[in-house]
């Protein structure tokens, strides 16, 4: 792009559009740096991450053919409570 712009217009001038892209480039990088770090440090969204992981224990717990609390599932990956939904719906539909 800086060659076509600096057509016929000698060596130095290019070179010179050359480093001004390079520099705009270098500075959007930097930019993407900073504002990965500083995203990095903030806390993740836990409402985000709570939404499905209450929808399923409400679920599991309305739905359970067994004796069971919430807090028995206070350490499972919201994978895991999504399969024992998925669980407990077959053992339903089996009976």
């Amino acid at each position: 792009m800086a060659k076509e712009e600096s057509k016929g217009l000698g060596d130095n001038n290019l070179q010179g559009r050359m480093q001004h892209r390079l520099s705009k480039v270098r500075k959007l990088e930097d930019f993407a740096k900073d504002l990965s770090k500083s995203m990095s440090a903030l806390p993740p969204n836990t409402e985000l991450q709570n939404t499905p992981r209450n929808d399923f224990l409400n679920i599991i717990m309305d739905t359970k053919p067994y004796k069971a609390y919430r807090s028995d599932f206070k350490e499972w990956p919201l994978k895991d409570l999504k399969e024992e939904v998925d669980r407990i719906e077959l053992m339903k539909k089996d009976h």
